[in-house]
Order: C-alpha cells, then structure tokens, then sequence
C-alpha cells in the first residue's frame, strides 16, 4: 500500500514539475494569531492575491495555485480554514477570499458585532473618561474618544460576551477554590460562538491532496503537558493516513505521541490552535491537552519550512538517491505578522506598556534567525556538492588504478558515514543524503501590521464592526508598498 501510495503522490509532483519547469517553486502564506487582529490579513489577501495573480500572467503560470500551503495559527489557522475551504468549494481564490470577508463582516454570520452606546457607558468607569474627555483643556495622556471606544467595547465584551465569538462560562468568575482569594480567581468563557461562526464558512473536516493541485493547510496548536508544538496537516504521509506525530522518536518504537484524523484536520484542530490560556480552558483531543499555537509559534515559520521539507524527504521521496532526475521545487513564503515589530515612541501608562508587551511576545521573534540559517544549509549543500562532483572528476583523473581504487574507497568512506540523525525519523541516514535532497527557499516576503494609533492591550479581542473594517483597509493598503522581488 505504502509503494502504491508514494508512487502515485511522486507522480503527482512529477506532472506539477513538468508543468511549472520554468518556476519549479511552491508559494506559501503564514497567518499569525492575533485575535481580531485577523481582518488585518483579509485585507492584505485581498490585495496580495491580485498582484500575485498578475506576475504569475506575466511569467506564464496562470494554471498554478495561488498559495501550494496556507499554515496558521490561532486566527491564522481559522482564516485558513476559511479560505481553503471556500477555495474547495469554489476553485476559484478571489471568490474564497470574499467569503473570508464576510466571515468577518457579515452582519448575520461574521464575527462583527458593535455594543450600543448604553452599553459602553454602562460602567463608572466609563463616566469618569467621558468626565474629564469633555474638558475644555484635556491632558494629552487622557485616551482619545477613538482609543476610549475599542477599550470600553472590549471590556464589555470581556464581562458580557462577545456575540459571534464567546460566551461567558457560569459560574463568572470560577472562584478560586484553592488559595481562596479574589485576585487568583478564573473569569473563563466558551468558544462555542466561535466554532459556529468558523462552521458557517469553513468545512468540518479539511482533507487535501496534490494529485488534485490542492492545496496543503497546516495548523499548528500546543500542546500543553509536553510544552511543544503540535502540527495538524491536511495532506496523507507516506501510509495514506493524516495523523499529527510529536515527542520522543526511536526508530524502533516510533513517535510517542500519534493523533490521527484520517478525515482530514477538523474543527477540533482548528478551535485548539486558537485556545488562549486563561481565557478558555484547555482544548481536549484524544486525550491531549492542547493551548494556544501562539504560545510557542505564533509565527510559524520553522514549523512551515520543516513541513515543507518532511513532506518531500518521507513521502514524495522516501529513498534518497532513487529519483535523480527532478529537482526539488523552490519555496517562496509571504508571512502576514499582525503584531508591530517596532514601536518608537514606548508607552508609559500600564494598558500601553501592556499593548507593547503583548506585541513582543506574539510578534514575528524567530523568523528573520530561521531564514538566515535556512540560506546558510543551503549554501554548505551547494558547496559540498560541488566539492563532491570535483572530487569525482581529480580521481578519475589519476593515472594509476591502485591510488583511484585507494581515494575511490576513502571517498565513499565519507559519503557513507552515517549522518546525525538517530532520533530523527527522516531518510537521511548517511552525509551522501544530505546531498541528494534539499530545497531552496528563495524568497520571504513579510507584510507586517505597523499601526499603533489609538492602541489598547486588548485590541485582539476588538470584534467591533468599525474596527474590523478599518483593519481590511489597513491590510489592503500596507500589502500595495510590500515589494514582491
């Protein structure tokens, strides 16, 4: 089964070779988390796609997917969904991007929803704001009327529930039945409003193949007895099963921790991935605990090229040195980061300090580190190969058989020894392997939410109507300046 299986997903990635032979590259688009925050990355697929659509005319590849991996996490990994989703149904990525729109704009099944105006000025804190705003000399420390609208509608949503996304668990808070005391107790709230939402534009079960030219969704949660991230895929492995592997691996007893979901990654994957600590209680798969992907890889840029690569090397490939004759596809990745990476003037009130702490933790921190180390392996894997090729030619050039048969032994000697990688399951068992299958990453766009006007620490939970919209806009008009080169 395992022969049959490799063969035809080999001869899938074979055809798609020939067919994009002037290209031979793969696209793929990283969604942070961020809440809601994530109407920011509408926008800019609203925008990216068009002009990606227009260079791939231009170069003649006007058949190819928009994106060959969509990977997220969190609200990355729900607008993933979305967007896939709605490509299966449709095969067309302008109309699945518009239904990822109204995922968040529709009035009756999108995640928008506005407070009245009692109800923000329901609380005396709310008085004592509108208070001194209205002064005639207002100190400039005090929030502008746009800041006191995203702060007082998020606190509403906190202690009330916000209606397309959660709801508030009885009973609120849950006291602290452990130390007794107040400040340790938990004000939790249900996702199920959240889950609804996401199930009126996305499939329950997302399950996709490259013989089909679909594309490959990745969704990435932790998990949170073993503190790592855990990596839901929509394509099969090598054995035609879907199933997520992690922990400790020998090559006797394999992975120990397996889930598997041959249906394909579901809603439970999805509603994990974006499972905040806190807010919610645990996210329970297979008896799996599971958090928030943003905890450990809100960007998950290593976990996309590590897929990536794990794909070809277990399935497509499985025997290094047996398919000589294609070349791996090169990897272009365009990463929407919705938390600002830079904030030149630090806020010193406790909600900005907060905002910008916030931002540090969630925001793009590896990436930058794992492309340069990416570039690097490529390079030593071009020299060493060359060095090998040149290697073969000076011993072939030797006159004497006895002093080719010498160096010939020792060469094989070295390309033979057994490479570093015993508790790895990867088909790199020698440094010849190391040579034989590699791929480029040759582009990283990133397009990087830089906004801080008006700011709060809760912005993510903003679920507002006007806020959303105005962060389409802001996503639409920052992926116009991004060079695409």
């Amino acid at each position: 089964m395992k022969e049959k299986v490799t063969d035809n997903l080999l001869s899938a990635q074979k055809d798609n070779v020939v067919q994009s032979k002037k290209t031979l590259k793969q696209r793929a688009i990283i969604l942070s988390g961020g809440g809601a925050l994530g109407a920011y990355q509408v926008g800019v697929l609203k925008t990216l796609s068009k002009r990606l659509r227009q260079q791939d005319k231009e170069k003649g590849d006007n058949d190819r997917l928009l994106f060959d991996i969509v990977a997220g996490t969190s609200i990355g990994a729900m607008n993933g969904a979305v967007l896939v989703s709605q490509y299966l149904e449709t095969r067309d990525w302008q109309v699945a991007i518009e239904q990822l729109e109204q995922f968040w704009i529709n009035k009756k099944k999108g995640l928008a929803s506005t407070p009245s105006k009692q109800e923000l000025e329901r609380t005396e804190v709310w008085k004592k704001w509108h208070e001194v705003s209205k002064k005639r000399n207002t100190p400039s420390y005090v929030a502008s009327v746009e800041a006191a609208r995203r702060y007082y509608s998020v606190r509403h949503y906190y202690f009330h529930g916000a209606p397309k996304v959660h709801e508030i668990l009885k009973p609120f808070p849950r006291p602290d039945l452990r130390f007794f005391d107040n400040l340790n107790s938990w004000f939790i709230h249900s996702s199920e409003p959240l889950k609804k939402t996401i199930l009126n534009f996305a499939k329950r079960q997302i399950a996709t193949s490259p013989e089909k030219n679909e594309p490959r969704l990745l969704v990435f949660a932790v998990d949170a007895a073993e503190g790592e991230t855990v990596t839901f895929d929509s394509y099969t492995k090598a054995d035609n099963s879907r199933k997520s592997e992690y922990g400790k691996h020998t090559k006797k007893k394999g992975y120990e921790n397996v889930i598997k979901y041959d249906g394909g990654v579901n809603i439970d994957h999805i509603m994990a991935s974006g499972t905040l600590p806190e807010f919610y209680d645990y996210k329970v798969i297979d008896g799996h605990k599971f958090w928030d992907g943003g905890l450990l890889s809100n960007t998950p840029f290593r976990e996309v090229l590590q897929a990536y690569h794990e794909y070809w090397v277990d399935v497509v490939l499985p025997q290094p040195g047996k398919v000589n004759n294609i070349d791996l596809p090169e990897l272009e990745v365009y990463v929407v980061n919705l938390h600002p990476p830079k904030h030149q003037d630090l806020p010193t009130d406790h909600d900005g300090v907060l905002d910008r702490r916030n931002d540090m933790i969630f925001g793009d921190r590896t990436s930058h580190f794992d492309q340069r180390q990416q570039f690097l392996v490529t390079d030593l894997q071009d020299f060493a190969t060359q060095m090998k090729d040149l290697s073969e030619v000076a011993i072939s050039k030797l006159s004497k058989e006895s002093d080719k048969k010498i160096l010939n032994k020792k060469f094989e000697k070295i390309l033979a020894r057994p490479a570093s990688n015993k508790d790895f399951k990867h088909q790199y068992d020698t440094y010849d392997d190391l040579l034989k299958i590699h791929y480029k990453l040759t582009k990283v766009v990133r397009i990087e939410r830089t906004e801080y006007t008006d700011a709060i620490s809760g912005k993510t939970g903003d679920f507002t109507a006007k806020t959303i919209n105005q962060l389409i806009s802001e996503g639409a008009k920052d992926a116009t300046k991004v060079s695409l080169k």
